[in-house]
């Protein structure tokens, strides 16, 4: 059983997190609303974080029968879907600045997950060799804007899909990338990792933390409100241990990073103009289209789609459509004509950093 703890000077979310006793997912449902607005208006009141930056990573093709689940648009076999990362500096609840990174994905690591090595093989002459190469990682990303990653207080990821964290915690190329850094990560990420289902072995990288210090983690039970303007709410299903990254951003209103869903048309697809995604809203009566490549629980991700447009405000791109800021959004490709997004949501920054992180 693994030890569980909260950040220093966090607090947990229980009035979120009891949803997730509510054993029957229809009736789950029915909770969800209420719970998700009302954490809503009690993160907003306590006010914006310091600062936020959003840096984008680098675009991979993704299955469209995975990312549009049974709701496919066309016959395209791959999408395509960029990695982004957030920088955010905020204030914890006892005053302390503290400076969190997430989803920093290493590229050139990542691709060693199974499914990407075939999807790699695959699509070699959409693909050079010198392109994990040639793209900058994260932490280059952050010192070319500015950013010291030798400052950065927390790590996080919404899941651990594809993640190898032996370079910012380990000494996989040497010194660690992000040497003062704790992984804020939930428990069942690294109960998975400890001995992977085969239906998991595809979307995981198998020795992912060998070598790192456990004293460098945090493992999570449930939610974790950071500080101001900063949670993380768990969001169990895609994986079980799937969490989804809250922040108010300055002069932006409330957003939720998450994969649960690969662009803003999954939360609202009534209003999207793929046709498919229409149709099967109106066929099934669904309110949202899962990202459906692993479906640790079907059920459950429904409901945690729900809660990240409850727990989002509306309407930073138009009209009622959720402020839920994918993690890895859909991008035009001639790799799937036809298929882009109806919504986008433009780049988050504001604020201003702190030399404390420079």
């Amino acid at each position: 059983m693994i030890d569980t703890a909260l950040p220093a000077n966090a607090r947990p979310i229980p009035e979120v997190d009891d949803l997730w006793t509510t054993t029957h997912p229809g009736r789950r449902n029915l909770e969800v609303v209420e719970r998700g607005q009302a954490f809503n208006r009690l993160f907003k009141g306590d006010g914006p974080v310091r600062a936020i930056l959003t840096l984008d990573l680098l675009p991979f093709p993704y299955p469209q029968a995975f990312g549009f689940w049974q709701a496919p648009v066309n016959k395209a076999k791959y999408v395509v879907m960029r990695n982004r990362m957030q920088v955010i500096e905020f204030e914890d609840f006892a005053g302390e600045r503290k400076t969190l990174l997430v989803n920093p994905s290493e590229h050139d690591l990542s691709i060693r997950a199974p499914f990407f090595a075939q999807a790699r093989r695959e699509l070699a002459s959409w693909v050079p060799t010198s392109f994990d190469t040639s793209i900058p990682g994260p932490a280059a990303r952050l010192r070319a804007v500015g950013i010291d990653p030798a400052k950065v207080d927390y790590v996080t990821f919404d899941h651990l899909h594809v993640q190898d964290l032996r370079r910012g915690f380990g000494d996989l190329d040497g010194a660690p990338l992000y040497p003062r850094a704790k992984l804020l990560v939930n428990r069942r990420e690294l109960e998975a990792l400890e001995q992977l289902h085969p239906l998991q072995r595809p979307w995981w990288i198998e020795g992912a933390l060998d070598g790192v210090d456990r004293e460098r983690i945090v493992a999570l039970e449930g939610s974790a409100w950071l500080g101001k303007g900063i949670a993380l709410v768990w969001t169990p299903g895609h994986t079980r241990g799937n969490h989804s990254i809250v922040f108010h951003a300055p002069g932006r209103g409330v957003f939720a990073v998450s994969e649960n869903g690969i662009c803003p048309d999954s939360y609202i697809p009534r209003a999207s103009k793929l046709r498919s995604l229409r149709y099967y809203a109106d066929t099934y009566d669904a309110e949202v289209v899962l990202n459906g490549n692993a479906l640790e629980d079907t059920f459950a991700q429904y409901t945690s789609m729900l809660l990240e447009r409850e727990v989002a405000d509306r309407g930073d791109c138009g009209g009622e459509v959720p402020n839920v800021y994918n993690s890895s959004p859909l991008i035009r490709s001639p790799l799937a004509r036809g298929i882009a997004p109806t919504f986008t949501i433009a780049p988050i920054e504001g604020g201003t950093f702190s030399a404390a992180v420079v």
